[in-house]
């Protein structure tokens, strides 16, 4: 299916119905990923517990529209976007939750603040990042080793991202998003992640307003934590996802 972004961007998501009115998770993937790629555990939950599933193509990925990745910026809005689509079309008694893994929970988060849908009951972010700026500064840290170079280098980027690709990577911010909402979410760990730190889980959990859970998984690298310990990932999952749908 093909859902026009807010700002004309032709978006494309692929769905799976197990049941009429249960609850429809919408998963965001990751940079330079797919649809498909980490999609597997949500899939065999989803199947398990006959809940509808809807998998996106984040924009500048594969099927979808959109000449670049704004990490976030853009793509928070095209996750609001999702979830009104998926509240029109089924109506506002089918629960939503949205869901993403490294750059798709961070999307996920980000968009906590806006004006989602009331039947959005839930957020799960799986190895999210904080921020595109703090992720710029941890990728360029070895081999600019000082924290001043770092910080200079992520404006740098950022300027280049304003003047040539019309965003600001500030505008970002899961630590801001998740302060300003009312959903509830669940945050997922690894604490042997590289990539995203597993202090960035820590920073958007102790930020967060809404109704919160934190699931470390000990010895998970990044995307690692289903991997890790399957059966209890699945746990979690549901339980939250169930304890969360309106009764």
């Amino acid at each position: 299916m093909t859902i026009t972004a807010s700002d004309g961007v032709q978006l494309v998501g692929h769905y799976y119905e197990r049941k009429k009115n249960a609850p429809v998770i919408i998963f965001f993937h990751g940079f330079w990923s797919d649809c498909y790629t980490n999609s597997v555990p949500i899939y065999r939950i989803t199947e398990e517990k006959e809940w509808n599933l809807l998998l996106v193509n984040l924009r500048a990925h594969n099927e979808s529209g959109g000449d670049v990745s704004t990490l976030g910026v853009l793509e928070r809005y095209d996750c609001r976007d999702w979830a009104n689509w998926v509240d029109f079309e089924f109506g506002e008694q089918v629960p939503i939750f949205l869901m993403g893994i490294s750059m798709g929970g961070a999307v996920a988060v980000m968009s906590s603040d806006l004006e989602l849908p009331e039947s959005v009951c839930g957020i799960i972010d799986d190895a999210g990042f904080t921020s595109p700026l703090e992720m710029i500064k941890i990728g360029s840290k070895e081999k600019l080793r000082f924290e001043l170079l770092t910080d200079l280098f992520a404006r740098i980027v950022n300027a280049g991202t304003k003047i040539w690709g019309g965003f600001d990577l500030k505008e970002a911010n899961a630590c801001a998003a998740v302060s300003k909402t009312s959903v509830p979410v669940l945050i997922i760990h690894g604490d042997k992640d590289k990539k995203a730190p597993v202090s960035m889980a820590y920073k958007i959990y102790n930020s967060c307003k809404s109704e919160r859970e934190l699931y470390i998984v000990s010895g998970a690298e990044h995307t690692g934590c289903y991997r890790t310990d399957p059966e209890k990932y699945k746990m979690i999952v549901s339980e939250f996802i169930e304890k969360h749908i309106p009764q």
